[in-house]
């Protein structure tokens, strides 16, 4: 007889009901089975469990007999072990022996520690507070056994309750948002806790994302909502792209009509600090002033744009400093200031500049060092773009491109930043913004560059890079958020924001995803897969449960923009992030050459009928979406309205395609009255489409609006209601509209 070691080679047991948990998923299993040891064929074996014996028996036997008793417990495993999908992933889950707990036994949540109980989800909130009989919550700061990071903390589950252990009230914090996540899984899917330790810290301390408001604003209930969401996500700070949205006391003529009072953000501040989030400005200059130079020509560089300021008039700072000051006075807790500095186009251009005799790079860094040194008298931590020494040293298209190698080498030279490294700012951030693949290998050869001048550098990703008005693509861009997070550990840089530019003004609630993925991948880099994150995403943000794949409406959503784009147009580009251009709309039908259009079309025509396709299987996945999410439905009834948007041109292509190739007058008329219908829906498909978006989101710009005046041309900040959304529908409709009711067509 052989005799095999329990522990050793018996892979899943359960000689008593217990619960078990590994570094990935939590499960129970209600019956006593294990999984077959190795054994050669033909010995006799016996295997030892706690009320399990079997002895002797031949290798066929022993299969049948152990596998009736594996496949009892295998499909409980498999419908439980993915079920606690904590986001971020936290990373250490260790199993413990014993019982755990079930979601419902817990009666109390105490803080054993002197400070205040930290902000608490709905679940822990509805407990009381205070001691009482039963299994209940403790929460304690302690510096023994716990991670060094002030964010770290250790959450331990046993048979007694639940004890949350931290260093810091942020630890504690923290905690307790993967407590409030775990006991939601258990209600949901009416499933044990397991016994278990987590031991949990973030692999990135500042974890930011950037709220862009230059075009649009939303309700200010849904900032506050914001940092709720944020908060669960372990995102621990905003810098808030301010623009012309904050009423400035000092500067009034700057603010829009509809802007934040600095009372309003203060009090939205203390609400973010509360829940451990840290809200910093971001007040836009020496380029990117539009907000500013729409009201003080005598402050530009190029007279015929509003784009950059002139970096040699002190009438610029002073400007610049009183909108700094009230900035900082409305969001009184942050630690930076962010000064953007960015995609300079035109300095040193005009007279008071050449007079300087400084160079255009000594011009911007004479503006960098000047504003640096105000931020650091206010107390703030400056943050500069960094693209703009790149740019006038010539390693811009370098660093973008895919070189690597001898290659690279060749291209690479640092000899102008070398010689203006006296230049930069020490006490600066350099915000190294790459908003695609930043593991390239020029990029990372920068990050070294930055690394041995001994330069401050923070890492700026992108949830939505301003390239579409509708959603962002790319699974949300969080490939290139976990790549780059992945960066920040490996060179210690000094953190990371997921920007989320308002160049195109898509829906927030389409950037919430890639916001989230940067609380993921932020928190910890390596713990899963986009695939996996994905998963997660779908079960945190919904209650989808894992491994359904209830979120492949998103995948297909994100592929149909890419005809939506560009299916009304032969040429032209309305892509914001690139700049919009003029463009031409596609012709239409002419009734004395049938089937001509249809072959000049033709492929327009082939990738709509795929198109018409994809809409009807992302309507249906939607409408099971909606029905089937326990939380979060307003984003899927975003996304909905966005399908019926993309789906519009499709259906007005095939609209044309039918008349063009109508073979008899019935036929035609039967296709021109369709053509009619479609047209006709294009108002009620819109006046939807902005009742759902304004449930949160001011759709028109307020009484008094200045419209923007330079190269970047942003649809959104160019029109007073939400016409730029449909750039090319508008025009489209009303041609086809005069073109029906023309004389020529019968």
């Amino acid at each position: 007889m052989i005799k095999y070691e329990f522990n050793s080679y018996v892979n899943l047991y359960k000689a008593k009901v217990g619960n078990f948990c590994n570094h990935s998923n939590m499960f129970q299993v209600n019956s006593y089975f294990c999984i077959i040891p190795y054994f050669r064929r033909g010995k006799e074996i016996s295997v030892f469990a706690p009320n399990l014996f079997i002895r002797k028996m031949r290798h066929k036997e022993f299969f049948l007999s152990i596998l009736m008793l594996v496949s009892i417990g295998i499909t409980q495993i498999q419908a439980i072990c993915s079920v606690f999908q904590i986001l971020p992933k936290p990373q250490h889950i260790e199993e413990l022996k014993g019982k755990g707990i079930s979601g419902t036994d817990l009666q109390f949540i105490v803080n054993q520690s002197s400070g205040e109980m930290p902000v608490l989800g709905p679940i822990l909130n509805a407990l009381p507070q205070a001691e009482m009989p039963g299994k209940g919550v403790y929460l304690t700061i302690t510096d023994k056994d716990v991670p060094e990071s002030e964010e770290g903390y250790v959450l331990s589950v046993n048979e007694k309750g639940v004890v949350i252990a931290a260093r810091s009230e942020a630890g504690l914090f923290y905690g307790c948002q993967t407590l409030e996540q775990v006991l939601e899984d258990s209600r949901d899917y009416n499933c044990p806790i397991p016994a278990m330790k987590i031991t949990d810290f973030p692999s990135i301390a500042y974890r930011a994302v950037h709220l862009d408001t230059k075009h649009h604003l939303d309700r200010m209930e849904y900032y506050y909502a914001m940092m709720d969401k944020l908060a669960r996500y372990k995102i621990n700070a905003v810098i808030w792209e301010l623009e012309d949205k904050l009423r400035y006391t000092r500067r009034p003529e700057i603010a829009s009509p509809n802007a934040i009072s600095k009372q309003e953000m203060q009090a939205l501040c203390r609400y973010a600090k509360e829940r451990n989030i840290d809200v910093s400005p971001l007040v836009q200059g020496l380029g990117h002033a539009s907000f500013i130079l729409k009201h003080h020509w005598e402050l530009r560089e190029n007279p015929k744009s509003d784009w950059e300021l002139c970096p040699s008039n002190p009438e610029t700072y002073d400007l610049l400093y009183d909108l700094y000051a009230d900035a900082l006075e409305a969001m009184p807790y942050g630690k930076y200031l962010h000064i953007g500095g960015d995609e300079i186009t035109a300095i040193g251009i005009d007279k008071r500049c050449k007079d300087t005799g400084k160079t255009a790079f000594e011009l911007q860094m004479y503006w960098l060092q000047n504003v640096c040194n105000y931020a650091k008298e206010k107390g703030r931590v400056p943050i500069f773009w960094d693209d703009m020494p790149l740019k006038y040293a010539g390693l811009w298209t370098t660093i973008l491109s895919d070189m690597s190698g001898e290659e690279l080498d060749k291209a690479w030279n640092t000899e102008k930043l070398d010689q203006a490294i006296e230049l930069f700012p020490k006490d600066c951030i350099y915000m190294r913004w790459n908003y695609g693949d930043a593991t390239k290998p020029a990029h990372m050869k920068l990050l070294n560059w930055y690394k041995e001048k001994g330069l401050q550098v923070m890492a700026a990703t992108a949830a939505s890079s301003g390239d579409s008005p509708f959603l962002p693509r790319n699974n949300t861009k969080a490939g290139f958020i976990q790549g780059f997070s992945r960066l920040v550990v490996e060179n210690h840089l000094a953190g990371i924001l997921a920007t989320a530019w308002d160049d195109g003004s898509p829906h927030l609630e389409t950037v919430w995803r890639g916001y989230i993925a940067q609380g993921e991948f932020g928190w910890n880099p390596t713990g899963r897969t986009i695939d996996e994150f994905m998963e997660a995403h779908g079960q945190r943000e919904f209650g989808f449960k894992a491994g359904e794949n209830r979120m492949n409406f998103l995948k297909e959503l994100e592929e149909a923009f890419f005809f939506f784009d560009g299916a009304l147009v032969e040429s032209g580009r309305r892509n914001p992030a690139w700049g919009t251009t003029t463009f031409t709309l596609i012709d239409l039908p002419d009734q004395e050459k049938p089937g001509e259009w249809a072959e000049k079309y033709k492929e327009k025509i082939i990738q709509a009928e795929k198109e018409s396709l994809r809409f009807e299987k992302i309507r249906k996945q939607l409408t099971d979406a909606r029905k089937m999410a326990r939380r979060n439905r307003y984003t899927l009834e975003i996304y909905e309205q966005n399908n019926y948007l993309q789906n519009y041109p499709v259906r007005l292509i095939l609209a044309l395609r039918d008349y063009d190739l109508a073979t008899h007058e019935q036929q035609r008329e039967e296709a021109q009255m369709k053509l009619a219908e479609v047209c006709s829906s294009f108002s009620s498909m819109r006046t939807r489409l902005e009742e759902v978006y304004s449930k949160t989101r001011f759709m028109e710009q307020p009484a008094g609006y200045i419209e923007d005046m330079n190269h970047h041309n942003h649809l959104s900040a160019k029109s007073q209601n939400s016409d730029w959304l449909f750039l090319y529908e508008l025009p489209m409709v009303e041609k086809v509209q005069k073109w029906l009711n023309s004389k020529t067509i019968k």
